[in-house]
């Protein structure tokens, strides 16, 4: 009696001095409901307190089990305990089979509940207050995924010895019940031909109806494939499609055997299987993964590719393809067809080549998304280059491909071939940074999935950049509408060649913002000598020793135009964002603490995630953010700007890109007060904007 009277009063002390007092954390988001509650009255030393995770998740949506299946994010805590208090790992329910188009996720509808304990260490003392912060994540699901995370703090008291509370009795019941039974049978999984197989012993009763074997380790078996049940000699054996990875060093695979009960309702044996053999896929995996999984993501990718030569981000380059095509005009159908071809094989190659690269860069522990060669100033830097050439090319200081020699290859001796390769080339660096519409999805999953499958999504997404100019010049009906040749096109020729110029200065603003102001002198300086190496190369075409004397001044005079960039770096510790690039709008720079204590007093945020190389960021900052009725609409609703400038490489900026599911920029996140992230449209307008910063439907 003397022992529950302290207790009491320790409590009643707590309060009065205005502690935080112990209760169960409640916390509402846009689609779930999430409560933390402690099945004890307090932590008791040396011993075990449960606490079940309660979500309520809203109809048509779910959320995640540990192994997510195709894509997804599971619950994850993080908790901020004294010294001593050891937190155990999550309890899942059994998890559902939920079908996604061609995809499967391994998910919880309905109201999940989860299980953890936290372990009070021997010498906690009864009477002190344990004050605890769990940092939460998850993210929920229906046709679109959007992460969610909150913050929950309250306090447990520590007690000698501490009751079950009846309030949550029903509770924890609930949740144990839909936890998975450990199944205690001999079982092994190993590789047969082109499957896996679980195997039971000593299986006692008949094979369970509508059963499914959701393994632990993410991407063993291809989520979306059937599995196969059958029963003999007492032995249950489930086959399953190998995915695209193996189990590594482990020596058991474990999961949950989920199946229907007699009710129909759903229940699970949790299995450990010991691994016999080896587990690595067998060869054609890759292919059955890609075939399989993705199908949906590479028709977005083509999609997506072929929407792009729409995107202000390829305006640098539609003027370089509207010269190509109308040089195409005066040279025959077969040289018209081959330059088509060229330019899509440029495409290709460039695609193939950067991605390539990307993934082996992030297989190697980088931290990159798409878009990455353009955080270097040298990559920029010769960018602004080559546009320039392209430029005075154009405006006729120089010409090339009449003398290109090439012994029995009467292709590459055609003017303007090797031209078509790289206009395709130059495509792809200067104009694909940007994400265009239906690009996030492909491009998120090339960065995960396995590297075959990547790739097919950058060919396919070169493929559907490079289509429109592909069918032009391989349909001769298409062809009759190439307008005649005439003097007139010398003319538009040399029109064309600025604003070609004026896509080399936007390069060189790029690069401003990348480097110190001594960068940018030797650029400038840098392009006056690629001029006088271009006006040198035109002046030298003939024989004798004067042409070859012009021709190494050539060489020379651009070597030491380009040779200076190889020794430039990142300016740091300096803003790459413009002064007044948002105009009236107030902005922060972009950090995960900042975004994390703005949304906990209750601020709305709205997060740009932009770069200076991002044409589409730029005609979004120039029409939408500087517009009256967007800056009064900041200013009304007190919404925080955060602008994450990826223009150089960035680690914070590209982790939290990936955990909105994406690999480039532009992205627009918007955080109501005390809801999830919505994510914006890339190309913006005032109405888009406005309506979500006040919460139109």
């Amino acid at each position: 009696m003397m022992l529950r009277l302290f207790q009491l009063l320790t409590v009643v002390a707590v309060l009065a001095a205005g502690g935080p007092a112990w209760a169960d954390a409640d916390v509402e988001t846009e689609y779930t409901q999430t409560r933390i509650v402690a099945e004890r009255e307090g932590f008791v030393p040396g011993e075990a307190t449960w606490f079940a995770i309660d979500q309520k998740v809203i109809d048509g949506w779910h959320v995640f089990w540990k192994n997510p299946g195709d894509a997804g994010l599971p619950l994850d805590l993080g908790w901020t305990l004294p010294p001593g208090y050891e937190v155990g790992e999550i309890l899942h329910p059994v998890p559902q089979f939920i079908p996604v188009g061609p995809l499967a996720s391994f998910a919880h509808e309905g109201q999940p509940g989860f299980l953890i304990s936290v372990a009070a260490p021997e010498d906690a003392v009864p009477g002190e207050v344990v004050n605890i912060v769990i940092d939460a994540l998850w993210q929920a699901c229906e046709e679109i995924c959007v992460p969610e995370e909150t913050q929950f703090e309250f306090s447990v008291p520590v007690l000698a010895t501490a009751d079950i509370r009846s309030e949550t009795a029903l509770l924890f019941a609930r949740a144990r019940a839909a936890l998975p039974e450990v199944l205690d049978n001999p079982a092994r999984f190993e590789r047969r031909g082109g499957a896996y197989l679980l195997t039971i012993d000593n299986w006692d009763g008949t094979a369970p109806a509508d059963a499914f074997f959701f393994p632990r380790p993410d991407g063993l078996i291809t989520p979306a494939a059937a599995q196969t049940i059958s029963l003999a000699n007492d032995a249950l054996t489930v086959s399953m499609e190998p995915g695209w990875t193996d189990a590594g060093e482990a020596d058991v695979v474990d999961g949950v055997l989920a199946y229907k009960r007699a009710d129909g309702g759903r229940a699970g044996y949790q299995v450990a299987a010991a691994i016999t053999g080896s587990l690595a896929p067998p060869p054609d995996a890759f292919v059955r993964a890609a075939n399989t999984n993705v199908v949906l993501l590479l028709v977005m990718a083509f999609l997506g590719g072929l929407i792009l030569n729409a995107m202000p981000c390829v305006f640098p380059i539609i003027f370089i393809k509207a010269a190509a095509l109308m040089q195409s005009a005066k040279e025959d159908r077969a040289t018209v067809r081959a330059h088509g071809l060229l330019f899509t094989a440029g495409v290709l190659a460039t695609f193939i080549f950067m991605g390539g690269l990307l993934l082996a860069l992030r297989a190697g522990g980088e931290e990159l998304g798409w878009g990455f060669h353009l955080q270097s100033p040298l990559v920029v830097g010769l960018s602004a280059y080559v546009l320039f050439l392209v430029g005075l090319n154009l405006a006729g200081l120089f010409t090339v491909g009449e003398n290109i020699a090439g012994a029995g290859q009467s292709l590459a001796t055609k003017p303007g071939a090797a031209g078509a390769f790289f206009t395709g080339a130059l495509a792809v660096v200067v104009a694909a940074p940007c994400i265009g519409p239906l690009l996030s999805a492909p491009l998120g999953a090339a960065l995960i999935q396995p590297p075959a499958v990547g790739m097919a999504i950058f060919i396919l997404m070169a493929l559907g950049l490079a289509a429109p100019y592909l069918v032009l010049s391989l349909s001769p009906a298409l062809g009759r509408y190439l307008p005649h040749p005439g003097e007139w096109m010398v003319v538009l020729k040399q029109a064309l060649s600025f604003p070609v110029f004026a896509a080399a200065a936007y390069f060189l603003w790029v690069f401003a913002r990348q480097t110190n102001d001594g960068g940018l002198a030797m650029l400038l300086f840098g392009g006056i000598l690629l001029a006088l190496a271009a006006w040198l190369f035109e002046i030298s075409k003939g024989d004798g020793r004067r042409a070859v004397i012009l021709r190494a001044a050539s060489a020379a005079a651009a070597v030491l135009a380009i040779a200076p960039l190889t020794r430039i770096e990142n300016a740091s510790g300096t803003s790459t964002q413009a002064s007044g690039a948002y105009g009236a709008i107030e902005t922060a720079p972009y950090s995960d603490e900042g975004l994390a204590s703005d949304r906990a007093a209750g601020a709305p945020v709205f997060i740009d995630f932009t770069a200076a190389w991002c044409v589409t960021c730029q005609f979004n900052k120039l029409t939408v953010f500087k517009n009256k009725d967007v800056v009064d609409a900041f200013k009304q609703t007190g919404t925080v700007f955060l602008v994450a400038d990826w223009t150089v490489r960035d680690p914070e900026i590209t982790r939290a890109l990936q955990s909105y599911g994406a690999s480039g920029v532009p992205l627009y996140v918007y955080y109501p007060p005390g809801g999830g992230a919505q994510i914006l449209p890339q190309t913006l307008s005032r109405k888009i904007v406005v309506d979500a910063l006040n919460g139109a439907d």
